[in-house]
């Protein structure tokens, strides 16, 4: 018979103790994987990685569920070239990665400074994420939000008053042009990712605009976190 996948429940992060945080387990991750499927043998992903904790645990994830089958994943980095540092930061995150077993590309955006800034960054890098999809012949790209993202986007469709297709929140696969988007992360909580990364021994990048008040998502952000 097979095992059931993990509920939100299981994955909410607390030990037996309830003093510590454990990472998602390959077979955990699998069983979130497989009803996004089915993937065939062999299959080729390609995973966002923004070097951020999540992703970076997204992409150590996926290398072990792709290895075990015979398959091939790729991470992109987008460097939307909106500090100073973003290309040093990017190369950063290729070498860690490589230091993996991950290969990667870096998509170098410019986005142009301005009003948006953060959706506009945010459609430049599905834009150039997919693109790469096609480039490659990768059928699926894998996007690492999760529980706290999820709390995040329905809480800002609420305000912006949409309608119950909206505040039904992220689907875990929906398709696009070039592939199909996979979100297996998105019953997981942001801790339970974190930990993954530090087991890696893996120094994540945090951008600070994640946490910058001006922008609407940042303080919607500092909310959903503390709900899951």
């Amino acid at each position: 018979m097979r095992a059931a996948a993990p509920s939100a429940a299981d994955l909410s992060g607390a030990d037996a103790d309830g003093d510590r945080l454990r990472p998602v387990p390959a077979a955990d991750f699998a069983a979130l994987m497989a009803p996004l499927g089915p993937f065939g043998p062999a299959p080729f992903l390609l995973v966002g990685v923004s070097g951020g904790p999540h992703s970076l645990a997204l992409a150590v994830l996926a290398r072990d569920w792709v290895r075990a089958r015979g398959g091939r994943l790729i991470a992109a980095i987008c460097d939307h070239g909106l500090r100073p540092e973003s290309g040093a930061e990017a190369a950063s995150v290729a070498a860690m990665l490589a230091g993996q077993g991950i290969a990667a590309r870096i998509l170098t955006l410019g986005v142009a400074p301005g009003p948006a800034i953060q959706d506009r960054a945010r459609q430049a890098r599905l834009r150039a994420l997919l693109a790469l999809s096609e480039e490659l012949g990768a059928p699926w790209l894998l996007l690492g939000h999760h529980r706290a993202d999820q709390a995040e986007t329905v809480l800002l469709r609420a305000l912006a008053g949409s309608g119950p297709a909206g505040l039904a929140g992220m689907g875990p696969a929906r398709s696009a042009e070039a592939a199909l988007l996979l979100r297996p992360l998105l019953g997981v909580p942001p801790a339970r990712l974190e930990a993954v990364v530090a087991a890696a021994g893996l120094a994540p990048v945090r951008d600070p605009s994640n946490a910058d008040p001006r922008f609407a998502r940042a303080r919607l952000r500092a909310i959903a976190v503390a709900q899951v």
